[in-house]
């Protein structure tokens, strides 16, 4: 059986042979071997496949044996999104108490990685994940983030007929679930390994809304901070004390739209 290099080199002549007869077909079609000589050139220094590696952060392998693999690949790259979320929201909203959430999703982060080194347990195959496993990170984040989630919407008395934080406290233990079991069923942890990362999360959530809440919070290091001239130009803002968020934001636009209207009359 040919190596990895001679498997390679085997590969790349038969592509440029294959891209010559292409080529050759082309009627009128000219300069064919000044193409072949750019297509060698650049292939020069092309690495065997033994030198690559991939950035597992976005990468995933799964089984082809049907749609629901491929559904549980894309639910455990799903984490990636909440990242994203995180950015666009801090940047549309400029509120510090999301800030915070997602500074807790890194110290979180942080805690899995130490965590890792100092548990030092395999995954449950050699070849797919690299590192350690237990705890598993992305069980981590997800517990993190659902019960984060879970304080914001029932921190305080939830409206009278109001079915949205029922629906995203629901919706993002759902979600951290099915992350949760994607890890196992594409054999990237054991159940163990989720159910300790799980564990961690949750854990690390409550701790960390305690420790802003009841004692940054309590100690106004936050309404310092927002004083700050920097943090004002900023328009950082803290709607923490704001129970509805959107109702508010609706009645001050209305109160503005008021405002408009008559000034134009």
């Amino acid at each position: 059986m040919p190596d990895t290099a001679s498997s390679s080199t085997l590969r790349l002549r038969k592509a440029m042979d294959a891209a010559k007869a292409a080529l050759d077909r082309i009627p009128g079609a000219g300069g064919q071997e000044s193409v072949m000589d750019d297509i060698r050139s650049a292939s020069s220094g092309l690495p065997t496949l033994d030198n690559l590696t991939s950035l597992t952060f976005s990468h995933v392998q799964y089984t082809d044996d049907g749609l629901f693999s491929k559904i549980m690949a894309y639910t455990t790259l799903s984490p990636l999104w909440i990242i994203c979320a995180y950015g666009g929201i801090i940047l549309n909203g400029r509120d510090i108490k999301v800030a915070l959430m997602l500074a807790g999703q890194l110290l979180n982060e942080l805690l899995n990685l130490v965590l890792k080194r100092l548990v030092r347990q395999s995954r449950p195959t050699g070849f797919l994940g690299d590192g350690y496993g237990m705890p598993s990170s992305h069980a981590q984040f997800m517990a993190y983030f659902a019960t984060y989630v879970v304080i914001l919407m029932y921190r305080r008395e939830v409206t009278p007929g109001s079915i949205l934080p029922h629906i995203f406290a629901i919706g993002s233990v759902v979600w951290a679930a099915l992350v949760i079991y994607s890890r196992v069923h594409l054999y990237y942890h054991t159940w163990l390994q989720v159910g300790v990362g799980a564990i961690c999360g949750v854990a690390f959530a409550l701790v960390y809304y305690w420790v802003i809440h009841s004692i940054l919070r309590s100690s106004g290091l936050f309404e310092w901070l927002l004083d700050q001239p920097l943090v004002r130009r900023l328009h950082v803002r803290d709607t923490e004390t704001i129970n509805d968020v959107a109702k508010y934001e609706w009645e001050m636009w209305q109160e503005f739209r008021r405002s408009r209207h008559g000034k134009k009359d």
